[in-house]
């Protein structure tokens, strides 16, 4: 007769996921192992589960508490299976025993089983509750490594994987690290996606100080226009910037430097390197920045690129500005015709580039134009503003133009200008 706890009856797994924690302790309550001498060290190797009627040396009945079957399945004298430590670091910490070789029926039966209830809400809750103390942690960690992946881009399941992480010592951090990254760059993959950049940023925060984190920078350095280019993967960029220092984050820096000026050209990519412009700290940020303020006549005059030129300017670094308000001259009427272009114009009237821009459009027959211009109305708005408060004499200057040609700014566009004029006097 069948017994009813097998792990792969589905009626019984039904009525397991009725009660996570109860179902969770249920398999171990009902596992008893009558003949210790009769397993073989390496489990079994047939990949099916023990039939309970033959002599495997386990048979299942009711014995004990959850917790007196953990106590008795991770003693000493349970050595079953080669270590899947092995291969990774010979020096396996001493309160580190797997449970079941990755070979193990077992330990696929029941990882399977503890996946799928990982990947519910109240199952990862109860699993993580089990989390308390490194002989549970040993355990699962043993059930769900082989499966690591999978967890940690779940919705449910990640919260498992980062409670794991929290409580793993720095061997099982160097397993689940080569898991991750051989054969294939799954810190990359696991960037890209909404549950999975999540476990990746806890896990750069839980390595903070541990030498493994090079190999997470290293994953990431790798494929850093990619994930800038990503409207998720470059929130683990940020999270990095945010929590490391800058020689951890050296790699990174070097690679936003090597590929700047084509990030700043995507969408995503401008949107990022703002950010990255905003975050990055040590020398390589004055290098980032001199770059940017090299190129700033060429990047202004760019859809996306303008986006980091305004990112700069509102560092208020009076060198990296002094630069791009010198790149820009001659420029400035042009770029305040232009909607995304005219942003620039009028982040340097609100900064120390305020004359450079004023005289600049003083000079220019095409002053009218952009006071009437849709978008270069905000501009000649913002000059008034600004040289009211801080150049009076500049202010008077603008003031005498504009009434010069005060009948033809009554109309369209002129007229938010007319009335900006007005309130100021």
């Amino acid at each position: 007769m069948e017994s009813s706890t097998h792990p792969q009856n589905p009626n019984t797994m039904t009525s397991m996921y009725s009660s996570s924690l109860e179902a969770l302790q249920l398999p171990f309550e009902n596992l008893h192992l009558f003949d210790n001498s009769s397993l073989s060290l390496n489990a079994s190797s047939t990949g099916v589960f023990p039939d309970p009627q033959r002599n495997h040396g386990l048979g299942f009945s009711r014995v004990g508490s959850f917790r007196s079957c953990l106590d008795y399945f991770t003693g000493e004298s349970m050595n079953l299976g080669s270590s899947m430590f092995d291969d990774v670091n010979s020096n396996v910490s001493p309160g580190f025993q797997p449970i079941f070789s990755l070979g193990s029926e077992y330990s696929y039966g029941y990882s399977n089983w503890v996946i799928d209830m990982a990947k519910t809400e109240e199952g990862s809750k109860d699993l993580q509750k089990l989390l308390s103390n490194s002989t549970n942690n040993n355990m699962i960690f043993s059930w769900v490594f082989d499966f690591i992946v999978e967890l940690m881009i779940d919705q449910s399941g990640r919260y498992l994987f980062q409670k794991l992480i929290e409580s793993a010592d720095e061997t099982q951090l160097q397993m689940i690290l080569e898991k991750l990254l051989v054969p294939h760059n799954y810190i990359y993959y696991a960037s890209l996606l909404k549950y999975g950049s999540c476990s990746i940023k806890k896990l750069i925060t839980v390595l903070e100080k541990s030498p493994l984190i090079t190999c997470v920078i290293k994953a990431l350095s790798d494929k850093f226009e990619k994930l800038m280019m990503d409207p998720i993967g470059h929130y683990v960029i940020f999270e990095c910037l945010d929590v490391l220092d800058s020689q951890t984050n050296d790699p990174l820096n070097i690679q936003a430097m090597k590929h700047c000026l084509e990030l700043v050209r995507h969408e995503q990519g401008s949107v990022s390197m703002s950010g990255f412009v905003t975050r990055i700290k040590g020398p390589r940020r004055d290098q980032l920045l001199k770059l940017i303020s090299r190129n700033s006549a060429f990047l202004a005059q760019d859809p996306t690129g303008n986006y980091v030129v305004q990112c700069v300017i509102r560092l208020q670094n009076p060198a990296m500005n002094d630069q791009i308000f010198r790149n820009l001259e001659g420029y400035y009427v042009k770029l305040s015709t232009t909607k995304t272009r005219s942003y620039v114009v009028e982040h340097c009237l609100l900064s120390s580039g305020l004359d450079r821009v004023i005289n600049e459009l003083l000079r220019s027959d095409r002053f009218v134009s952009v006071a009437k211009d849709r978008y270069g109305n905000y501009v000649v708005q913002t000059a008034l503003k600004e040289s009211k408060k801080r150049e009076i004499s500049l202010h008077g200057s603008l003031v005498v133009k504009l009434e010069q040609h005060l009948k033809c700014l009554q109309h369209g566009y002129g007229r938010n200008v007319v009335s900006v004029l007005r309130c100021l006097q």
